[in-house]
């Protein structure tokens, strides 16, 4: 099974400080990759540079050092045509789906717009065609389309974002807590239109989280991270049954103490 994502040793550093004299080494040489139609979790508390390392993945920062390779390409030598392409089949799915949408625009044309940019559809009518089809994949009415992003609920918001981001053929999906949001029945529903869909659609997802047991259920490989540094890798029977990592069991016990109700 061929790699679609690969991290080599990617590191990012930040200078503070009056005289940028200070150091702080948020992600320190990471290194996994992503196999086709295969989910790569990736859990840590708050702090560990998951976010930093999907900003970087998504281009927004610059690794210190180390590489990311799409498609075993390196994607610091991209040009302006294939960071295009690249953002178009690396898409993200953001924990909020209010903070995704124009809120100034409705539905139909924020999903119009999106295929306008990046040129897909033989014109108007064969984007409407599209967009239809992706609505039934993550099952939504077409009513919904005249709509603004307040007048939907939050399960219906995120599902609109997924369906934005299928509307771009993507190969990648960098999910990053795209339920926590939500109510616990929805948070259901979203997962298993994850699952369906890349059944489906073969696609390929990173799944960032602070839940691990969450991960025991959508992923087949989890990464562990802790300041920074990826402290254990695996398959999710490995981690989820068999933890090496002191890191990994505290996130565990941590877990199934406060389902058992010890915690308040």
């Amino acid at each position: 099974m061929r790699n679609v994502l690969e991290l080599e040793k990617v590191s990012r550093v930040f200078s503070s400080g009056v005289f940028r004299t200070r150091t702080i080494r948020a992600v320190d040489e990471v290194s996994f990759a992503l196999e086709k139609g295969r989910t790569f979790g990736l859990v840590g508390n708050s702090g560990c540079g998951k976010t930093t390392l999907s900003r970087m993945i998504t281009r927004v920062l610059r690794p210190t050092s180390g590489r990311i390779c799409f498609e075993e390409r390196d994607v610091a030598a991209f040009d302006r045509r294939q960071r295009k392409t690249y953002h178009r089949r690396v898409q993200v799915i953001f924990q909020n789906p209010e903070g995704s949408l124009d809120p100034s625009m409705r539905i139909m044309d924020s999903l119009l717009e999106v295929m306008a940019i990046h040129h897909l559809g033989a014109g108007k009518e064969d984007r409407m065609d599209k967009i239809q089809t992706a609505l039934r994949q993550v099952g939504l009415p077409d009513y919904l389309l005249s709509r603004y992003p307040h007048q939907i609920s939050g399960g219906e918001g995120q599902r609109l974002v997924i369906c934005r981001a299928l509307l771009l053929e993507p190969e990648v999906l960098l999910l990053d807590e795209p339920t926590s949001m939500l109510d616990v029945s929805v948070q259901a529903s979203i997962m298993n239109l994850l699952r369906d869909l890349q059944q489906e659609l073969g696609l390929t997802y990173l799944y960032i989280t602070h839940d691990i047991e969450l991960l025991g259920w959508i992923s087949h490989t989890i990464g562990v991270m802790q300041r920074g540094r990826l402290v254990e890798v695996g398959s999710r029977e490995q981690v989820m049954e068999a933890p090496v990592h002191p890191y990994t069991k505290e996130l565990l016990y941590s877990y199934t103490h406060w389902e058992g109700g010890a915690q308040p």
